[in-house]
């Protein structure tokens, strides 16, 4: 599955803490609180997991679609 950072609709503008799949069905957002990260994944807008690195979360992501 191909990743690319999601992007502003009215600009364009690149979100650097979201990424989208090439499919549009699957987004990995990154929160980041006193210096920790959180991963969190979803598809269609539901969560389906969350991870310690984007790697884990792009696995996630993977294996739910492979389930599909």
């Amino acid at each position: 599955m191909k990743w690319d950072y999601q992007r502003s609709d009215k600009t364009n503008a690149i979100n650097d803490r979201c990424l989208i799949s090439e499919c549009k069905a699957y987004k990995i957002a990154k929160f980041t609180l006193g210096g920790k990260s959180l991963f969190v994944t979803y598809h269609q807008g539901t969560e389906i997991g969350s991870a310690q690195n984007g790697n884990q979360a792009r696995r996630i992501a993977e294996k739910h679609k492979g389930a599909a």
